[in-house]
């Protein structure tokens, strides 16, 4: 997703602020770079023994497992968008496409709030293209509880990092459920701090729900294009969606 930057010099606290935020992806690289080195080491056994450390950490990633966010009235019913598809391949990189990144992400992120209880509308589950107004119709129809839109970042300078969350504008439910997403994606993968704020998309202006559309990163940064197409990456982003989707719940209760 495309956005206008403006020129500006960089505060000397703005520039400590990113050398900070890149300090911590290296980090979070390197961690994943020796999660794959130990399952090539260790063979088939490593790999079921992870594989069922991930399947246990997937249930109880939140304090509280599936009963912590049930709703007083039912089972929250929460509506996940992986922007583009089909045709439309969103950003690229030449290497990288958008529509692919927020499939993978949202596909992991359905699988953690379904384990938490949820139920999750995916409005796309396979390379299709859904117009905007399909996908506003899908979203309304399901009478959700809230909507949380993927994307990624696009920026014509390369520098540009970080995660930001919009959420739809005069909506204090939306607002809160974009800092409880905000806050935890960064913390999860390591990303740069982008903050969040109103924004003007139909899948935000248009739909009946508190709802969130988050860029997960920039895929105009080759570095961060390189974390999003990475599966532990995407994993980590989805964790920290789903765990501030689970935040923002708990608030309603």
């Amino acid at each position: 997703m495309s956005h206008n930057e403006r020129d500006r010099e960089m505060s000397p606290a703005e520039r400590r602020r990113r050398m900070e935020a890149r300090r911590r992806r290296q980090k979070a690289q390197e961690q994943r770079r020796r999660k794959k080195l130990m399952l090539l080491i260790g063979g088939g056994a490593a790999a079921l023994v992870v594989i069922g450390i991930f399947i246990f950490a997937v249930k109880h990633f939140i304090s509280g497992g599936p009963a912590a966010i049930a709703s007083k009235s039912g089972t929250y019913v929460i509506v996940i968008d992986p922007g583009h598809g089909g045709e439309d391949m969103g950003m690229s990189n030449g290497e990288a496409a958008e529509k692919q990144v927020t499939l993978d992400i949202c596909s992991k992120l359905k699988v953690m709030l379904e384990s938490q209880g949820c139920q999750v509308v995916m409005l796309r589950e396979d390379d299709t293209r859904i117009s905007k107004e399909e996908r506003v119709q899908k979203a309304n129809e399901a009478q959700a509880d809230l909507l949380v839109s993927v994307h990624c970042g696009y920026s014509d300078n390369g520098s540009i990092s970080g995660a930001v969350s919009h959420y739809k504008k005069g909506s204090k439910e939306s607002r809160y459920l974009a800092e409880m997403i905000e806050s935890a994606l960064v913390k999860e993968s390591g990303a740069l701090d982008g903050g969040s704020g109103e924004g003007s998309y139909s899948i935000l202006s248009d739909t009946e729900m508190p709802a969130v559309l988050v860029e997960v990163g920039y895929i105009s940064n080759m570095e961060e294009a390189g974390s999003l197409t990475d599966d532990s990456y995407q994993n980590d982003a989805a964790k920290g969606i789903a765990k501030g989707i689970i935040m923002s719940l708990e608030k309603t209760e």
